[in-house]
């Protein structure tokens, strides 16, 4: 089993790639970040190599974040009004 650890949005996740006995890769992830409750997602997709899962589990990790959580607009300059 393989880990890959990072951190996007303020949220720290821990992507991991878990070898089954057809010799495939499951991509799964791990979603944190304090004040939040904690996500984790197994076996996301499949894959015969274990760098391509952990790729995809931090990659599917993000587009989690930006869908699901809401993050405050940027704050806006006098010249912008």
């Amino acid at each position: 089993m393989r880990y890959l650890k990072s951190r996007y949005r303020g949220f720290r996740l821990i992507a991991c790639a878990q070898s089954s006995r057809d010799g495939l890769h499951a991509a799964s992830v791990s979603i944190e970040k304090q004040g939040h409750p904690a996500r984790s997602f197994s076996d996301l997709d499949f894959f015969h190599d274990d760098a391509d899962a952990l790729e995809y589990a931090m990659t599917w990790g993000r587009i989690w974040i930006e869908a699901n959580v809401r993050f405050p607009a940027p704050a806006r300059t006098a010249g912008e009004r």
